[in-house]
């Protein structure tokens, strides 16, 4: 057992108290047991930590407690003040911010495969509430939808650090690993 399976139960009786409520509509839990796994290969190679749509920022609070520097942003402001109930019961310093994950400064582009199919993007940018930009992070964790994985790669390409990591589940994929090179 994980220490981290009070929280995973903690988060699972949330959204089963949750389910029909508007701000829970596209809340999707990952496979946090697979998504733990992969944090733990990954101490000693990252150290600032940025989760994308964290939800009720199970992610990023297990991110938290792992030694890295954590941060969440996710659409719904609801999801993040049960966030930053679970980081405190759970003795996490992740800090959460309401909005989206896009940059500013990202140019959405439909031929470069930039299809959206269920993130929410019309709030505003999360990261001046973080004072954060992309570039600041070395690890992004993301559960895209399917038809978006390329559109959450072009982002970090275009406006994240070189070399940064994009650690990714899908539920049918599972866990996947991407060292983002710069477009430039």
């Amino acid at each position: 057992m994980s220490e981290f399976q009070p929280l995973w139960d903690e988060a699972a009786e949330i959204w089963d108290a949750n389910t029909e409520e508007p701000s829970f509509r596209g809340y999707v839990s990952a496979d946090y047991r697979a998504v733990y796994e992969s944090l733990v290969l990954l101490q000693g190679h990252a150290r600032t930590f940025l989760e994308w749509g964290s939800g009720l920022g199970v992610v990023s609070i297990m991110a938290s407690r792992m030694g890295f520097e954590a941060y969440g942003i996710e659409a719904e402001a609801e999801l993040v003040e049960y966030a930053r109930l679970l980081s405190r019961a759970y003795q996490a310093d992740a800090k959460f911010a309401a909005g989206n994950f896009m940059p500013e400064d990202f140019e959405w582009n439909p031929a470069r495969g930039h299809e959206i199919s269920r993130t929410v993007m019309d709030s505003g940018s999360g990261y001046a509430e973080l004072d954060m930009e992309l570039r600041d992070f070395d690890l992004i964790y993301a559960y895209p939808w399917p038809e978006e994985h390329d559109l959450y790669q072009n982002i970090i390409q275009d406006c994240g650090r070189p070399g940064s990591l994009l650690l990714s589940y899908d539920a049918q994929e599972g866990i996947n690993l991407v060292r983002i090179q710069s477009a430039g």
